[in-house]
């Protein structure tokens, strides 16, 4: 069930997205909400309880990382998986993910517009290093002053540059739930 789950998310957000660039560009009013509601016609579903973002970001931190995490199944993943994130960042909030996911879930469909979105990110490149200062920040929070946690926590940190965008680090390291968390990292070098 948690692997199907993991999996699902980035399949509704990439579908999202796309979808939301459909509804957008044919005359630039029709929300998600609007076009779900129309689309399968359910007059007594009732959009989701519109919350204001924490960040700069219209997606969450842990919407973010969740869909990376599951998107990067291996190393050649990570450049387009980074592209598809940055387009849903820009297009697609907390709100529009949980409408996806309950329509994927209700009606079990693998939506049309996740095949375009990943080609548009086809060899999309590996993003940029963490900084230094990253690095650092994110190895004292792993360590938690243990010594003993060193060897493990300089491991993890591939897996973590691949599925935490640099920009939303602080974020996740001051999160309390999160999935992955630093400990779902680590488990990645055991």
């Amino acid at each position: 069930m948690l692997g199907t789950r993991k999996l699902l998310i980035p399949l509704l957000v990439i579908a999202g997205l796309s979808f939301l660039s459909a509804c957008s560009s044919s005359n630039g009013k029709t929300s998600l909400s609007e076009s779900t509601t129309t689309f399968y016609g359910n007059p007594g579903t009732l959009p989701p309880i519109s919350t204001a973002p924490t960040s700069a970001f219209t997606l969450d931190v842990q919407t973010t990382i969740a869909f990376l995490d599951s998107c990067i199944s291996d190393s050649g993943l990570v450049g387009p998986c980074h592209c598809a994130s940055e387009l849903l960042v820009s297009n697609v909030d907390v709100n529009d993910v949980q409408g996806l996911e309950d329509r994927m879930s209700a009606f079990n469909e693998f939506p049309i517009e996740l095949a375009g979105l990943l080609a548009e990110c086809r060899g999309a490149p590996r993003p940029a290093a963490w900084s230094a200062p990253s690095l650092e920040s994110y190895l004292t929070v792993c360590m938690q002053g243990s010594s003993r946690l060193d060897d493990l926590c300089r491991c993890s940190v591939s897996r973590a540059v691949d599925v935490i965008p640099e920009q939303r680090l602080a974020e996740f390291l001051e999160a309390e739930t999160i999935r992955p968390d630093m400990v779902d990292l680590i488990n990645t070098c055991l």
